[in-house]
């Protein structure tokens, strides 16, 4: 039976060999893109952000189906969708949209394990401003009648 400190190198080989794999296949891929032509790079361009905006930005579907409904990958391209950033991009895009949506709420609540401590519903033309300070750490809402914060 390996003991824990052979199991651990093993478990640190793999990783480091998956992270020389990616970054060899990171690098192939770039030499391929530089290799297409002007009208080949707007080609791929345009094909990729069509998918994700019928992924992500009509259907609102989840990675997976952008993956491999849209896509039409199998599971294999999962991790790579990953390593590629594709995923981060999925969940800023729904992050945004939901940002998006609150910019319209007309009632703010602040519940915590008490129940509702905060319940304000806004006056006509008043408006929801949200702000990120103190390296984020804190939200600040602001209601006001304002056009800009």
């Amino acid at each position: 039976m390996t003991d824990k400190g052979d199991l651990l190198k093993n478990i640190t080989e793999i990783g480091e060999t998956m992270r020389e794999a990616m970054e060899e296949f990171d690098q192939e891929n770039d030499k391929w893109w530089n290799s297409l032509s002007e009208k080949e790079r707007e080609d791929a361009f345009y094909a990729v952000c069509k998918r994700v905006w019928k992924a992500d930005g009509i259907d609102r579907g989840s990675y997976r189906y952008a993956l491999y409904d849209v896509f039409g990958f199998d599971p294999s391209m999962y991790v790579l969708g990953m390593e590629c950033g594709y995923m981060s991009i999925h969940n800023a895009i729904f992050e945004g949209e939901e940002l998006s949506s609150m910019k319209g709420a007309n009632r703010v609540e602040v519940i915590d394990k008490d129940g509702r401590n905060y319940v304000r519903y806004l006056d006509a033309g008043e408006t929801v401003k949200f702000s990120l300070q103190d390296d984020n750490k804190t939200l600040k809402i602001f209601i006001d009648d304002k056009t800009t914060v």
